[in-house]
């Protein structure tokens, strides 16, 4: 069997606006954007099988995480640039 490439997503440029909104562009290969395309479509169907709003499972999602610890109480949405960066850093 052939050895399995890791796939690659990189944060090519990010934008902050003085909403404290970001616009983020991304570099990744064909395989992470198989894979992104696949489990985005996974996501927005499964909202709209229980009848959820997408805000509110994202929602859902970082509420979850806060409870058990897997990001900072402190970062509440909308999220910037630096939060992003720190939620993906700090253990």
């Amino acid at each position: 069997m052939g050895e399995e490439k890791l796939s690659t997503i990189v944060i090519a440029d990010t934008v902050e606006h003085e909403d404290g909104s970001a616009t983020y562009t991304f570099d990744m290969d064909d395989a992470s954007t198989k894979k992104i395309t696949e489990l985005g479509l996974e996501f927005i169907l499964t909202c709209a099988a229980y009848g959820l709003d997408i805000q509110d499972a994202l929602q859902v999602i970082a509420d979850y995480g806060k409870e058990f610890g897997k990001c900072s109480d402190e970062i509440e949405g909308p999220y910037t640039a630096d939060d992003i960066q720190e939620m993906f850093t700090n253990d």
